[in-house]
């Protein structure tokens, strides 16, 4: 055979097994619905754009809650009256991010101030149980009545945080 004919059929040959491939199921061995790229049916749907909030807004969660507990990261929405934030709170020491225990209660809690400002520092308001629960022994200062734990954008704070940890 030439090196002609011997490149063509190679290219011939990888073509066909690169056709063949696209169409196999992967068995398993790859993930056909990565995060995020579920069909219609199976994507869990979130009703809002999930915004983060400042490191800073972070941190004074992380204070409200007391040196055992650990934030990360907090999603917002904005409303008429303020800012919802969501955040997941978790003891510090617990590696297992996945365990179910308590559903991964979300924590909702309500600022006035633009808790997308690096230098935020409140006011923070307890809005749901969870987040009055958590927080440590300092007294929470009730929040504003334009504040509830079953509004639209409480219920859409908590759906992005589902979001991030169900992910």
């Amino acid at each position: 055979m030439s090196p002609r004919t011997k490149s063509t059929a190679a290219l011939f040959g990888a073509a066909t097994i690169a056709f063949l491939l696209t169409g196999c199921d992967p068995g398993g061995a790859q993930n056909p619905n990565p995060v995020g790229q579920l069909p219609g049916s199976e994507e869990k749907s979130q009703a809002a754009e999930c915004d983060l909030a400042s490191g800073a807004a972070v941190d004074l969660i992380a204070d409200a809650v007391g040196p055992d507990d650990t934030v990360t990261a907090a999603n917002i929405q904005k409303g008429d009256g303020g800012w919802y934030l969501g955040a997941t709170i978790m003891p510090k020491g617990d590696d297992d991010t996945n365990e179910d225990d308590e559903e991964d209660a979300v924590s909702v809690w309500a600022s006035t101030a633009d808790p997308t400002a690096d230098d935020f520092d409140g006011p923070l308001y307890a809005v749901n149980d969870t987040a009055q629960d958590a927080v440590s022994d300092t007294a929470a200062t009730a929040a504003p009545n334009s504040f509830s734990d079953d509004s639209q954008l409480a219920q859409q704070v908590e759906d992005c945080v589902d979001g991030e940890t169900d992910g």
